[in-house]
């Protein structure tokens, strides 16, 4: 496949039984917290301060409904 081709949505073999919908902004909301966020389907990432009471999700997962965005919690 070539770099100007896009995927979108999951291949037929990837599990997602056990994915979790929940993300690092719905788990301790009212704390400060540092969120790293990877997009699967371009490879765009940031490094997220999120502040006490943020919900709202990265804006480029926002913007890009398709694509498939990883978050976990920096400690």
């Amino acid at each position: 496949m070539s770099r100007s081709e896009r995927v979108v949505g999951a291949a037929e073999n990837v599990d997602l039984r056990e994915a979790d919908e929940e993300t690092p902004f719905d788990r301790d909301v009212d704390e400060r917290r540092v969120i790293a966020a990877y997009c699967c389907t371009c490879e765009a990432s940031a490094t997220i301060l999120a502040e006490a009471g943020r919900t709202r999700r990265w804006e480029h997962d926002e913007r890009n409904a398709s694509h498939v965005v990883d978050y976990w919690g920096e400690d």
